[in-house]
């Protein structure tokens, strides 16, 4: 399963990154949980004591899979953490 984590998150980038997500339909309600929204599903949990966000069993199903691969979400989530200053931990 893909995953991935990020350190370097705080709040305030967090809550960046949780605004420029929803825009692609990703929305991360909460510090942690599940989504499963188009296809997309994957478990996550913001820890702002630690400052890390950790995305766990990243899945790609249909209608999202018509255009993207667990490894792309991931790739587009780092993108976006890098972009609100984080660090994409490998």
């Amino acid at each position: 399963m893909a995953s991935a984590q990020y350190s370097g998150i705080s709040s305030e980038i967090y809550n960046n990154l949780r605004s420029k997500l929803s825009g692609f339909g990703i929305n991360l309600a909460g510090n942690n949980g599940r989504i499963s929204e188009k296809g997309v599903s994957a478990e996550y949990n913001y820890d702002e004591t630690t400052q890390t966000l950790v995305v766990n069993n990243v899945k790609v199903g249909f209608p999202a899979s018509m255009m993207y691969s667990s490894d792309k979400i991931l790739q587009k989530i780092g993108e976006e953490v890098k972009n609100a200053g984080g660090n994409v931990q490998v």
